[in-house]
C-alpha cells in the first residue's frame, strides 16, 4: 500500500523501517551540527550578505545589508528567518547552521518517507536513503550559512506533493505544493523555475481552477519581492540580482561544467580507478533498467490483453514524472542563464537541487526493474544488474563515509574550508582583521573585501563597510576626495577584486600607508 507524503509520518509507533529511515536523517543532522561545532557553518560573500541585514532587521536599521543598501539582489525569505532566530535568542550566525542542519535531516527524512512510500525493495530504500545521508555535496552545502540548502528541502517538497496530488487528485497537496514552490522561489530566484513546472504538470491533468490556483499562491509572493525591488532600486539587473560581471560562457563550456558537476557527483575525491569504473558501470545499469522498465510497460499495454489492474498500477511512473520534468526543465534553465547572471559559471551549487529528485527517480525506475517477472537467464541478468547497482551504491556510500569522517575530524580540529571561509582559522589569525578590530571601530572603511572585513566587527552599523569601486586607478582619485575625513582603506592581499592593487593605491595623492601587515595594507585618507 502506497502512502502520502505525509502519512507514513504516523507510521512510526508501528514499522520499525520507518524509525530507521528517521534515524538515518538525525545521524545526518547530527553530523552537520558536528562537522560545524569548531568554527561554524562556513561564512563567505553571500553569507555575510544574509547576516548583516538579518542583524541591521534585529537592531532596528531596516532591510540593509552591511553596506547600508536595501537587500535586494537575493531573494528575503533566509534573512528573514535568521532575524526571526535572532528575535528569539539565537544570534544570526548560529541560526544559520542550526537551520542547514536541520534542513539536512528533514530532506532526508522526506526523500526516505517518499522512498518508503513507493518502492517495494526495503534493500533499495535503505540504499537510497543511505546515500543521501552520505553524500558529499548535499553535506558540504548543509555547512555553510547559505541559502542552497533550504532551497533543496522546499523544491523536494514541493514536487513530492505535486506527485501526491497527481496520483490521488486531492486538495490538500495540491496546495501543500503551492506552499513550498512560494518558499521555494522566495529563496532563490530558480525557484521560478518551480512555479513553471507545477503548472505545466498541472494543465493536463488539473481543472483550470486548480492550475490557476496553484500558480497564483506559487508565485504571487515572489512577484510582489521583484516589484518591491523594483520600486526601491528601479534597476532590472539589481532587482533581480544579476551580476555585472557575469561570465558569459558558451553553451559548450556549460555543457562541460555540467558533466563535470555529475562526475564528481558520482566518483568520491580520490577514489582508485578501479572503484570509479564500478560507479558509472552501477550509473550505466541504472540507465538499461529505466529503460527496460519503459520496454516492459509499453509491451504490457500493447499485448493486445488488458493488464492486470494491479499490475498496471504498479508500473505507473507518474510518481517519479514531476522529479524527471523538473530536472530536465532546470538544467536547461541554468546553462541558459547562468552563463549570464554569474561570473564562476555552472558549479555543484547551481545543479544541486536536482541531486535529490534525480536520485528518488532512479530508484524508483529499480525497483520497478526488480518486479518485473523474468525467469532462465533473463531473471539472472536482472538480479546481476540490481546486485551490481547495489553494490556501486554501498560502495559511494562507504568511500563517502571515509571522506566524511576525515572533514569532520578536519574541521573539529583545525577548520576544513580551507583560507575563502571567513570563520575559518586562515582569517582566525589574520594581522589586517585584527588591527581593524583593534584600531579602526569608528573609522569609515573601504575596502576591496568588505564582505570578509565586516564578518570580523559585525557589530558596525550598516555602511560603514564600503567596496573600493571597480574602476581605473587614475579615476580613483576625485572619489576619494569626496570620502569623509579619517575613512581608511584596507587592502587584503588575499585576493583582488579591483583593476588595480596595492601599490597603485600608494601612488595616489592623499593616501598614505599607516600599516602593513602580512596579510594586507591599511591606508589612511588624508
Amino acid at each position: 500500500m502506497r502512502y502520502s507524503a505525509f502519512e507514513w509520518m504516523a507510521r512510526f509507533g508501528r514499522d520499525p523501517f520507518t524509525l530507521l529511515i528517521a534515524l538515518i536523517a538525525g545521524l545526518g543532522t547530527a553530523h552537520i551540527l558536528v562537522r560545524t561545532a569548531t568554527y561554524g557553518a562556513a561564512v563567505s560573500t553571500d553569507s555575510t550578505i544574509f547576516l548583516s541585514t538579518a542583524m541591521n532587521l534585529i537592531a532596528g536599521e531596516g532591510w540593509r545589508d552591511l553596506g547600508g543598501l536595501p537587500m535586494v539582489g537575493w531573494p528575503p525569505l533566509f534573512p528573514l528567518l535568521l532575524a526571526a532566530l535572532g528575535w528569539v535568542g539565537i544570534e544570526p550566525f548560529a541560526a544559520g547552521r542550526f537551520i542547514n542542519a536541520a534542513a539536512f535531516g528533514l530532506t532526508i527524512l522526506a526523500a526516505g518517507g517518499w522512498l518508503r512510500s513507493h518502492l517495494r525493495s526495503r534493500w533499495l530504500v535503505l540504499a537510497a536513503t543511505a546515500t543521501l545521508a552520505a553524500s558529499l555535496p548535499l553535506s558540504e552545502f548543509a555547512s555553510k550559512v547559505k541559502t542552497d540548502f533550504l532551497f533543496v528541502l522546499f523544491t523536494l517538497l514541493a514536487l513530492i506533493q505535486l506527485a501526491s496530488f497527481l496520483n490521488r487528485k486531492t486538495a490538500a497537496p495540491l496546495w501543500a505544493a503551492a506552499v513550498f514552490t512560494a518558499l521555494a522561489a522566495l529563496t532563490r530566484w530558480p525557484g521560478l523555475v518551480l512555479v513553471g513546472v507545477g503548472v505545466l504538470l498541472l494543465l493536463p491533468r488539473a481543472r483550470l481552477k486548480q492550475t490557476l490556483g496553484f500558480g497564483a499562491v506559487s508565485s504571487l509572493p515572489l512577484l510582489g519581492v521583484l516589484a518591491h525591488n523594483w520600486a526601491v532600486t528601479e534597476d532590472l539587473t539589481r532587482a533581480t540580482g544579476k551580476r555585472t560581471n557575469a561570465s558569459e560562457q558558451s553553451l559548450s563550456a556549460g555543457l562541460s561544467q555540467t558533466v563535470e558537476v555529475f562526475g564528481e557527483w558520482v566518483v568520491p575525491p580520490n577514489a582508485p580507478d578501479g572503484v570509479a569504473y564500478l560507479l558509472w558501470l552501477a550509473v550505466g545499469g541504472v540507465g538499461l533498467a529505466g529503460a527496460a522498465v519503459v520496454l516492459y510497460i509499453t509491451r504490457m499495454h500493447r499485448n493486445g490483453r488488458r493488464p492486470d489492474p494491479e499490475a498496471a498500477a504498479y508500473f505507473r511512473l507518474e510518481p517519479a514524472v514531476p522529479f524527471g520534468v523538473f530536472a530536465l526543465i532546470y538544467l536547461v534553465f541554468m546553462l541558459a542563464v547562468v552563463p549570464f547572471t554569474v561570473d564562476q559559471g555552472i558549479d555543484s551549487r547551481y545543479l544541486l537541487p536536482v541531486y535529490v529528485p534525480l536520485l528518488l527517480a532512479a530508484g524508483l525506475l529499480l525497483d520497478r526493474f526488480l518486479s518485473i517477472k523474468t525467469t532462465g537467464r533473463m531473471a539472472a541478468i536482472r538480479y546481476g544488474l540490481a546486485a551490481l547497482v547495489l553494490l556501486g551504491a554501498f560502495v559511494h556510500g562507504g568511500f563517502s563515509a571515509h571522506r566524511h569522517l576525515r572533514i569532520t575530524r578536519q574541521a573539529w580540529r583545525a577548520g576544513f574550508e580551507g583560507s575563502w571561509a571567513f570563520n575559518g582559522p586562515y582569517w582566525q589569525s589574520s594581522e589586517t582583521l585584527n588591527y581593524i578590530r583593534t584600531n579602526l571601530s569608528d573609522s569609515r572603511i573601504y575596502s576591496n573585501h568588505p564582505y570578509l572585513a565586516w564578518f570580523w566587527d559585525r557589530t558596525a552599523a550598516p555602511g560603514k563597510y564600503q567596496r573600493l569601486p571597480l574602476v581605473r586607478i587614475h579615476k580613483l582619485m576625485p572619489r576619494i576626495m569626496r570620502w569623509p575625513d579619517g575613512a581608511h582603506i584596507v587592502w587584503l592581499l588575499y585576493e583582488k577584486f579591483s583593476y588595480y592593487d596595492d601599490m597603485d593605491v600608494r601612488c595616489l595623492p592623499g593616501v598614505e600607508p599607516v600599516a602593513e601587515l602580512s596579510d594586507g595594507v591599511v591606508f589612511r585618507v588624508t
